[in-house]
């Protein structure tokens, strides 16, 4: 043998020594015979002289290999193999059974079933039975080997988590503290001992103290006399307690409401929530508070705003209980006008016709010839009387409308033919005032469902008006055909015009802007031509420039009754008051449509 080769078996003998083999045999020569052939081998060998003994020793000891004799008295070497292989932490030790007796088939095949690896007969060679310890011997090493790698693996791991747990932890501080020193709220934690440990940018300026002369301080220091009491105490027991690495459900804490105390000694009104930690050292608190001195202020504003509101309201409930009371007295008297309007309208008709018949007959020399003054007188009576008859009828027709007595004769009225006709009537006064009339048609011919007497009144009113006050120009009347099947007519005339803050006034009653010696109103024609269109679910419309001229526009719908039923459709409603109210919400009541004269659908 070499010195390498003797150099080699000794490293081999010393990495055995720590390795157990366990042998078991009831007879002591055949025990003394199995240590002297492993002996080379340098392993650290186990006696066992009964079954019994072999299960104590599996017990204590992590063995490389087991060589069990198959007969021994009591427990067998089969039996002894049964109890082995059924505990896990032995399954796994191979066993060699050694026999020189049960030789047979039957005894080899019950061998290998309760578990062998191998099965010898006696005698055996040495150097046989030695390597095929030495094999399961080195298996057991690499075994080790291997678990000890994998401990010191896991070991490897553990450190590896524990210190990407200290990196997360130190992350987790660092955005913990970003948190606190970024939060808008005053944040302030202190121990058991109520001394102050953590105090933000924010607390130091709600409280005025630095944070390096906070902390230390007691908690209390931050709060007025009559608070440090008992509120402290008081919140802290409380607060909602966490505990680290426990699940907790989530409990909001509670709001409280107290004083605060500068630096400078000055109260405020703060809002805090206290929480609670508890940690192996002892318990932490957090107060969380926020300066509601604006908020504070700002509600006690609103409580005065609302006293003044509700004294305001009881004033204006009374004032509108005044006004309640004076709108109905109003109604009676407007209601009695009316009535003294259409009283007085009928009692004045009766003279004023016996008048202008009169005048007629001595105009017409029924009573005798009149010299050139007495005509004159005649005639100039004659025309007062006319232009009293046209305000006792203007007169009749308002308080008619007031007092919601208009009846409508509802049929079809075709245009531009109505239009024609009207022409036609006003002809005369527009020959005297030398003024031409002219009829621009934009669309087919139309016929709407409407009353077509109060439309002619309407319209007619519209040209006269315009010839009156046209200087003489040309007048010109654009009817137009509309897409939902109504109409509009402007009447255009080129006169004086109207200032735009006098076009509210010129719907109101009695209202004349231009009044003069020669051109004598009533002051009813637009008001009532107003109403009247308003009736009708039109509209009355003006336009004018001031030294160019005036466009009064009259929309209708295609049936009043169908538009009145979709109020909806109706076009928007043109501004008529100083004030800016719209005519179609003024109180003008619903017409009385008269029996038999409603239009079929």
């Amino acid at each position: 043998m070499t010195a390498i080769d003797t150099s080699t078996e000794r490293e081999s003998v010393a990495a055995h020594r720590d390795v157990d083999v366990l042998l078991v045999d009831d007879r002591q020569e055949n025990l003394l015979a199995l240590e002297a052939i492993l002996d080379p081998l340098g392993l650290n060998l186990i006696r066992a002289q009964s079954g019994e003994e072999a299960l104590r020793e599996v017990l204590r000891r992590d063995l490389a290999v087991i060589l069990l004799d198959v007969q021994m008295p009591g427990m067998n070497g089969f039996e002894t193999a049964k109890v082995i292989k059924s505990r896990e932490r032995s399954r796994h030790v191979p066993i060699i059974f050694l026999t020189a007796i049960s030789k047979e088939e039957q005894y080899v095949f019950e061998g290998y079933s309760v578990g062998a690896v191998d099965y010898l007969s006696k005698p055996f060679h040495p150097d046989v039975l030695r390597s095929k310890v030495s094999v399961f011997v080195d298996l057991h090493q690499k075994g080790r080997q291997l678990r000890e790698q994998e401990q010191r693996l896991r070991l490897h791991e553990r450190r590896e988590i524990e210190l990407q747990h200290r990196v997360r932890l130190s992350e987790s501080e660092a955005r913990m503290a970003e948190v606190v020193e970024s939060a808008i709220d005053a944040i302030v934690m202190f121990d058991e001992a109520q001394r102050v440990t953590l105090f933000n940018a924010a607390a130091e300026r709600v409280f005025g103290f630095a944070a390096k002369e906070a902390v230390g301080r007691e908690i209390a220091t931050f709060f007025p006399p009559e608070y440090r009491a008992d509120f402290i105490d008081r919140v802290c027991a409380s607060a909602p307690v966490a505990r680290p690495g426990r699940s907790h459900s989530h409990v909001t804490p509670h709001l409280e409401s107290a004083l605060g105390v500068r630096s400078s000694g000055d109260t405020f009104p703060i809002e805090c929530s206290v929480s609670c930690l508890e940690l192996a050292e002892g318990k932490v608190y957090t107060i969380i508070a926020r300066d509601v001195t604006e908020r504070v202020r700002a509600e006690n504003e609103l409580r005065d705003q609302a006293t003044t509101l509700a004294n305001t309201m009881a004033e204006l409930k009374s004032v509108n209980e005044e006004l309640a009371r004076r709108q109905v007295d109003l109604e009676k008297a407007i209601t009695a006008r009316s009535r003294f309007y259409a009283s007085m309208s009928h009692e004045l008709r009766t003279p004023i016709n016996a008048i202008l018949g009169y005048n007629t007959l001595l105009l017409d020399h029924i009573y005798g010839p009149l010299n050139e003054k007495q005509t004159q007188g005649v005639r100039r009576a004659q025309k007062a009387a006319k232009h009293l008859l046209e305000l006792v009828n203007d007169v009749l027709d308002l308080s008619k409308i007031e007092a919601g007595k208009i009846e409508l004769q509802l049929q079809p009225v075709p245009f531009p033919t109505l239009i024609e006709d009207l022409f036609v009537t006003v002809r005369p006064l527009a020959d005297e005032r030398r003024s031409e009339l002219a009829l621009a048609v934009e669309g087919e011919p139309r016929k709407i469902v409407s009353d077509p007497r109060r439309v002619r009144q309407i319209l007619l009113n519209l040209l006269s008006n315009a010839i009156k006050f046209g200087n003489g120009k040309p007048i010109r009347v654009v009817y137009r055909a509309l897409d939902h099947g109504g109409v509009q007519i402007d009447v255009v005339d080129h006169g004086v015009g109207i200032a735009a803050e006098d076009i509210p006034k010129i719907f109101d009653e009695f209202v004349q802007l231009q009044k003069t010696h020669n051109e004598q109103g009533t002051g009813l024609g637009l008001p009532i031509s107003s109403r009247l269109a308003t009736l009708l679910n039109g509209q009355l419309e003006c336009e004018s420039v001031p030294g160019e001229g005036s466009t009064f526009r009259l929309l209708l719908p295609a049936n009043v009754e169908q538009h009145r039923a979709a109020p909806a459709s109706a076009p928007s409603p043109a501004v008529d008051r100083a004030d800016g109210t719209p005519r179609a919400e003024r109180q003008v009541p619903s017409p009385v449509f008269q029996e038999g004269t409603r239009p079929r659908a």
